[in-house]
């Protein structure tokens, strides 16, 4: 009897390692399975079919000492009486993981894989419903003869692989871009682009309602707004990406904070299936990942769009641009932060590193920080009896100690090249909203005590208003042909229950207790010359900025370009100057192309959705 049990746990395992293996295939369509076949075995089927096979036997285990049987009544095969509901298990897990994936990679894979993972999921589903009709036809009537069962049980765990197996279609090549002349122009308008993860438009109002964000409310008087909807998966190089190219992840090529290597393979997958974890898979060294790099972009982002026309560009901390390109202007990668103590390194951050020291210079140190400005979000006068380092690292030397680094060094490169087009990021939000939300909504929470509160519970809504004060300098600063864009990519919200006792289980700490990775709207505001003041934005998204910033700046829009001019925020008369103009595409334009990835690039620390 333990061996029929064994052979049917095994069977049913290989079923979710299967498709766990074939999912991978479908979010990496250039993979080659014949070419990483020994990898994908040895990194992906044999784990998964072995700890799958452990937990199924748990399962057997524990349904035998709640029953006191060790087999259901004249089972549908009953060489292998185990196989139904275990298959049922296997498969209902498979499919949960199809659809999972499907939600969160919509945006990241091609149109036709979206069309073939979701025939997947369904295909799986009914297998899983099959294989549910089947036992509950054995428990419902254990007499009945199970011919048909059995070659219903059969058939519905061969389709559990063979469809996917079979719907995977062929990578279909990419069509030629058109040849595109360009000469040099003076931009219509001029822009500063400054961005703040984190940030969505219920937390404006609130804070607007609650005059917690007065210079947030003066911005909003003097010009346009509105929630920006954003992408899953909610990370911050795919977004950003999407924000700077107008293009979706299955098209710029971004789709994560980083991309895997299976061991025993140089192969790179861009992504492995979500909600199979695969973090275990790295803790024993099956799976290693890699930050993404410049190289990993397949699209012309706005910088290499506005260098082709002779416009400078300045990009400080964008997501995805470390190793720094070769542009007309400047570009500081997000891991100059991580990099400027290191002399032998540092000069890898900046493009060009004419001004290095200078900007190295500028940054600012961790006990400075906390020395000068804590009190301005801690109420350091509620002592706790074990105040953990962990609030200290979360606010000070990840949100902070960044955020005043690129500012400061930012306003050095921005003074010395002027650039038309300026962009500039702010993460601290983001990473104070994923440690405090807690705080700042303990009735969420529940286990929060009111010395935490009092001490943690404003660290929120005073960063936003520290970050609401930039903006409104950078606002009084623009001068005539200047437009100010604000934009955040994604919001924050609560973590739910079910997800806090995930990453309980998981082992994470801190436990986050923001997130978005519901993918909450971002928010937009616009002000300056040309844009109407008081003006509601809806119906954007993300892939509407790039379009927009093209077209304030007098270009034309590339149609193959997923987004549209948000026209409702411009005035008039600029519209009847400007007209909407389009072209086939950007793609084929003369510019210099990425650099080869960086070797040995320390963690960046954000990667919570």
């Amino acid at each position: 009897m333990l061996r029929r049990v064994l052979v049917s746990a095994a069977l049913a395992s290989s079923l979710f390692a299967a498709d766990v293996v074939l999912l991978t295939l479908f979010l990496n369509p250039d993979a080659a399975p014949g070419r990483d076949a020994v990898p994908l075995a040895r990194a992906l089927l044999l784990p998964y079919a072995a700890a799958g096979a452990a937990v199924l036997l748990l399962i057997v285990a524990a349904w035998s000492l709640l029953r006191g049987a060790t087999h259901t009544p004249r089972p549908p095969l009953p060489g292998l009486p185990w196989l139904t509901p275990l298959a049922l298990v296997a498969v209902t897990a498979a499919a949960a993981v199809f659809w999972l994936n499907l939600l969160s990679y919509r945006y990241s894979i091609p149109a036709e894989v979206v069309r073939a993972v979701a025939a997947s999921s369904v295909a799986l589903t009914a297998s899983a419903l099959v294989l549910l009709a089947v036992q509950i036809d054995a428990w419902l009537f254990p007499l009945r003869g199970r011919a048909a069962a059995a070659a219903l049980v059969v058939l519905a765990a061969a389709a559990a692989v063979i469809v996917p197996l079979a719907l995977r279609p062929a990578r279909a090549a990419a069509p030629a871009p058109v040849p595109l002349a360009t000469e040099s122009i003076e931009p219509a308008r001029r822009i500063v682009l400054i961005g703040i993860d984190g940030i969505g438009p219920d937390q404006v109002g609130d804070g607007i309602s609650r005059g917690t964000l007065p210079a947030f409310a003066q911005a909003l008087r003097r010009g346009a707004h509105g929630p920006l909807a954003t992408l899953r998966p909610t990370e911050g190089p795919p977004i950003w990406t999407t924000i700077l190219t107008g293009r979706l992840p299955r098209d710029h090529g971004i789709k994560s904070f980083t991309t895997y290597r299976l061991a025993g393979s140089q192969e790179v997958f861009e992504l492995l299936p979500k909600g199979a974890l695969v973090a275990a898979l790295e803790r024993t060294g099956l799976v290693t990942r890699s930050p993404v790099t410049a190289a990993s972009r397949k699209r012309r982002a706005l910088w290499e769009i506005l260098n082709a026309f002779g416009i400078q560009t300045g990009t400080v901390r964008v997501w995805g641009t470390h190793p720094p390109q070769d542009v007309q202007g400047f570009v500081l990668s997000p891991y100059f932060h991580l990099l400027r103590h290191d002399p032998a390194r540092a000069g890898e951050a900046l493009h060009p590193p004419d001004l290095l020291r200078e900007v190295t210079a500028r940054g600012v140190e961790a006990e400075d920080v906390e020395r000068t400005m804590l009190p301005q979000f801690v109420d350091v006068q509620a002592q706790l009896p074990a105040d953990a380092a962990t609030w200290r690292r979360e606010l000070v030397e990840r949100a902070l100690v960044p955020d005043i680094t690129y500012e400061r060094a930012g306003a050095v490169l921005r003074q010395a090249y002027d650039p038309p087009f300026f962009v500039m990021c702010y993460q601290g939000l983001d990473a104070v909203g994923h440690a405090f939300t807690r705080f700042a909504r303990p009735e969420r929470f529940g286990d929060v005590t009111s010395v935490e509160v009092r001490r943690y519970g404003a660290v929120v809504d005073r960063y936003a208003a520290y970050l609401s004060d930039r903006v409104a300098e950078a606002a009084a600063a623009l001068r005539p042909g200047e437009v100010l864009l604000v934009v955040s990519g994604y919001g924050m919200e609560p973590v739910r229950l079910w997800r806090r006792a995930l990453y309980g289980l998981t082992g994470e700490r801190p436990v986050p207790s923001g997130t978005h990775a519901g993918a909450p709207d971002g928010f937009l505001l616009a002000v300056g010359d040309g844009i109407k003041a008081g003006a509601v934005v809806s119906n954007a998204s993300v892939l509407d900025v790039a379009p927009t910033i093209l077209y304030l700046m007098g270009l034309p829009v590339a149609r193959d370009m997923e987004g549209r001019v948000l026209a409702e925020i411009v005035e008039e008369d600029f519209v009847r100057a400007h007209p909407v103009s389009f072209i086939p595409s950007y793609e084929s334009l003369a510019v210099t192309a990425a650099p080869a990835p960086g070797t040995d690039l320390p963690p960046l620390p954000d990667e919570v959705p």
